[in-house]
């Protein structure tokens, strides 16, 4: 697969930001579009870098500042839509870097000396992002501050290092890569992320569930004086009375029958003590089908019908 480079520029010119009192909303977009090489090719970006020729700033009055607004800038493979989320109190900022669709992007607020890059520098050369169109759009979104009360010129000047491979692909997989990278972008503006507990107590892992509406007591499970009995509350050297089949059955159906919390966790005024009913989970065969025969019957064999012995059994 060739390995292809390319370095594009943005900017070098001014930019107005409008004054939001106009009615107008205070943002204003630069974009340029890169044709790439037409055909069923899937790309993957390889390695990415931005540079800035002259870092934004506000011109006034023959004098320059640094924008006291937000910029952000977009590699895609599509156009950019703007949603309504905000950056520092910026309305209008574009979709957040881990929308598919977004090869890379940079964040430039009023305070910093440097951009913020998703995929930061050292990912951004072993990156391998794949896309399917035949263009990629460089775009840097100005987004004025909250208080802005007049025009800002901006002026700056940026330059993009990109390189990436290209592969023949059939063209049922181009065209869905096409058909998703669209289907992206068009639901970026409305996506959301994570949610809010009502209650941050109900944070999943905040409390052990078992206490509460399920599981096993261990207070009742494990006695005090043989730790070593597990499940079992009997002393090493003791004996297990016998239970008969009539007991074991009402054990079975207690085990099998809805009762309100939190009986089901053992109560030590049950029958089998402080252990759950609903821990009886095999039974004894005789439990279950009746009576156990005292013995099973006899081998039948081919050899002689009438008495045990080897060969082939048949069925009785």
């Amino acid at each position: 697969m060739p390995i292809i480079e390319m370095k594009q520029s943005l900017g070098s010119f001014d930019v107005t930001v409008p004054d939001p009192r106009t009615g107008v909303q205070n943002v204003q977009v630069v974009q340029k579009r890169i044709n790439l090489k037409e055909g069923t090719f899937q790309r993957n970006m390889l390695q990415m870098d931005l540079y800035f020729d002259d870092f934004p700033q506000e011109i006034s009055q023959g004098r320059a500042r640094p924008y006291e607004g937000v910029i952000e800038f977009y590699v895609t493979p599509t156009p950019l839509i703007l949603t309504t989320q905000t950056v520092q109190l910026c309305k209008s900022a574009g979709p957040l870097a881990s929308e598919n669709n977004i090869l890379f992007k940079a964040t430039i607020t009023p305070t910093a000396t440097a951009a913020t890059r998703f995929p930061q520098d050292f990912l951004a050369t072993n990156a391998n992002f794949p896309f399917f169109h035949d263009q990629l759009y460089l775009t840097a979104v100005f987004l004025g501050p909250s208080e802005q009360d007049a025009d800002l010129v901006v002026r700056f000047g940026l330059t993009m290092y990109m390189s990436y491979n290209e592969k023949k692909v059939s063209s049922v997989r181009a065209a869905m890569g096409v058909i998703s990278e669209r289907f992206e972008m068009m639901i970026a503006q409305v996506r959301r992320n994570g949610r809010i507990l009502l209650n941050p107590t109900e944070l999943a892992g905040e409390t052990m569930p078992n206490y509460l509406w399920g599981g096993i007591r261990p207070e009742y499970m494990v006695s005090g004086s043989t730790l070593s009995q597990f499940f079992l509350r009997k002393d090493g050297q003791e004996p297990e009375p016998m239970q008969s089949a009539n007991t074991l059955r009402a054990f079975a159906r207690s085990a099998r029958t809805m009762v309100s919390n939190p009986d089901p966790f053992g109560r030590v005024s049950v029958p089998q003590g402080p252990i759950p009913d609903w821990f009886t989970e095999f039974l004894p065969k005789g439990v279950e089908a009746g009576a156990v025969r005292p013995q099973f019957p006899p081998r039948v064999t081919q050899d002689n019908p009438t008495l045990p012995g080897l060969g082939n059994i048949l069925m009785v």
